[in-house]
């Protein structure tokens, strides 16, 4: 009995009481000011959440260490490693640039970094001029100008017509620029002159003396010769061309070989290392049929540019250096550069800045 009991009273699905259903003024007054409660709520949070402000607090730093340590690692895919410089600015303005525990990559086309780390070049490492050159450019051009002065049109003539052809590409306002154009004009005299004494010795091997061949015929004979055709091109009158060129400093020193451009020249800019320079050159590209031109070439470079003793010592030092620096660079593989490593700055509000700068050249305004 007790068990049906039990289970006539189980039921799950018993109607509510309906006194419990019935509405009430007081129930309508709590309904309205709990839902009116939750509608400012939610208000109040939503604007909350889409608002700013600015709070700040201030805490005294514990450590006593005066230093502290700034890590970092960036990638600049359009700025050299030649070009990008790290300097700390402290905030009484003092600018300080550092090169202690900042390493150099470059990166290639695709962002890959490379194996080699880029060294860090400073004014000292690099001869911006040859200092036993001791005309003036106006003494140098007084019996006319041997670095000729190009065009996008004579470009394209000189790279047709010659197979080594060394161009300065400058700006007229460049300091550095002024102070490389003597020793860029006695280069060019000196491919000349070399030319000259390779022309004299074939007319001499011929049996010929200079009555027997005018003065066009030397001439011809002469640029024949001509061991590397030197040039220059402003960039200030030829803006355009130096853009396509891949211009980004002046000076920039750009060999070509059969028309074809191999690189920028980046040792010392003197006339004996310039001799080098396109003694190695000549010796890569040439032809296995083809005539060496440019060992006149160092003897005449050495007549005129190396006079004493103290000449002597200044060249036998710079050619010490001469293969611990890059001599040519490639754009297309070295287009960008990764920086990591570590400052060590002082505790005193300050940042650092990462910026192009050369002390070998003049950045060009549209890098």
């Amino acid at each position: 009995m007790r068990g049906r009991a039990f289970i006539a009273n189980l039921d799950m699905y018993r109607k509510v009481p309906i006194d419990l259903l019935e509405g009430t003024r007081r129930g309508s007054i709590l309904s309205t000011i709990a839902v009116i409660t939750m509608a400012t709520l939610f208000f109040l949070e939503t604007k909350a959440f889409f608002s700013k402000s600015l709070s700040t607090s201030l805490a005294l730093d514990s450590n006593e260490d005066s230093n502290i340590r700034v890590n970092f690692n960036i990638t600049m895919m359009d700025l050299k490693c030649e070009f990008a410089t790290i300097d700390v600015v402290s905030v009484l303005g003092t600018q300080q640039n550092v090169t202690q525990h900042v390493q150099k990559y470059p990166i290639d086309a695709s962002g890959v970094k490379q194996r080699f780390q880029h060294r860090n070049l400073k004014q000292h490492d690099v001869e911006l001029f040859d200092s036993t050159i001791e005309e003036t450019i106006e003494e140098l051009h007084a019996d006319g100008e041997d670095a000729v002065s190009l065009d996008e049109n004579t470009l394209n003539i000189a790279l047709e017509r010659n197979k080594f052809v060394f161009v300065d590409f400058y700006a007229n306002w460049c300091s550095h620029c002024r102070d490389l154009a003597p020793t860029w004009e006695t280069l060019a005299e000196i491919m000349y002159e070399a030319a000259e004494y390779r022309a004299d010795n074939h007319f001499e091997s011929k049996g010929l003396s200079e009555h027997d061949y005018t003065a066009e015929e030397y001439a011809e004979a002469v640029k024949v010769e001509l061991p590397v055709f030197i040039g220059k091109i402003d960039c200030v009158d030829h803006h355009d061309l130096c853009i396509r060129k891949n211009i980004r400093a002046y000076p920039t020193l750009k060999f070509f070989v059969d028309g074809e451009e191999k690189g920028d020249y980046r040792g010392h800019r003197t006339v004996m290392e310039f001799s080098h320079f396109l003694a190695e050159m000549e010796d890569k590209f040439r032809g296995e049929d083809e005539a060496k031109k440019t060992e006149e070439v160092k003897e005449v470079a050495t007549d005129r540019t190396i006079r004493n003793e103290s000449h002597e010592e200044y060249a036998r030092a710079l050619s010490a250096t001469r293969h611990k620096i890059q001599h040519t660079w490639v754009d297309e593989d070295h287009p960008g550069c990764q920086l990591s490593g570590f400052l060590l700055v002082d505790r005193a509000p300050g940042n650092f800045h990462i910026q192009a700068q050369s002390k070998t050249t003049e950045l060009a305004a549209h890098l």
